[in-house]
């Protein structure tokens, strides 16, 4: 009988320990590269939903800004993107690249903005996603897509309005 209570015992030891702890939220952290402007972005593999600024990072600078979210098991991302413009207290505007967004086969993304604590989807069939910035002089982007893993290209150029 002690045999059976310790075998369930331990069984229910390794099923706790093998089981992932799910996090409603956290952070998405850059991966290095050498390209200036491009890089990867990833998160715990625990996380439903991570967030990503990019401020105070060398991507603020750039003009093209090319994101691959290796999205793991992470259904959302919401993206802040600041530029050099939202330093300089000025407004400017993206051009998202949806061409890249809406050739996924194997499952779709929905884009949403984020103004004012209101999310609203995108929907466009046109090549690129016009986004001005806010007051903040911040455009925030929410990726939602089912788990994957799979790498999503989000690719944006950021103009002077």
């Amino acid at each position: 009988m002690s045999q059976i209570v310790t075998l369930l015992l331990l069984l229910a030891i390794a099923l706790v320990q093998t089981t992932p702890i799910t996090d409603a939220s956290c952070t998405a952290r850059l991966l290095n590269s050498s390209m200036p402007c491009w890089t990867g972005v990833t998160s715990s593999r625990t996380c439903n939903s991570a967030f990503l600024t990019l401020a105070d990072t060398k991507y603020q600078s750039c003009s093209t800004v090319g994101l691959g979210w290796w999205s793991d098991s992470t259904n959302n991302l919401t993206l802040t993107i600041e530029t050099s413009f939202t330093q300089q207290h000025q407004p400017y505007s993206i051009r998202l690249n949806n061409q890249q967004l809406t050739q996924l086969k194997d499952y779709s993304v929905k884009v949403y903005r984020i103004l004012n604590s209101q999310e609203t989807e995108l929907k466009s069939v046109d090549d690129v996603i016009i986004q001005y910035s806010d007051s903040n002089y911040q455009i925030i982007l929410k990726f939602q897509g089912p788990t994957m893993y799979n790498l999503l290209p989000i690719i944006y150029e950021v103009l002077k309005s």
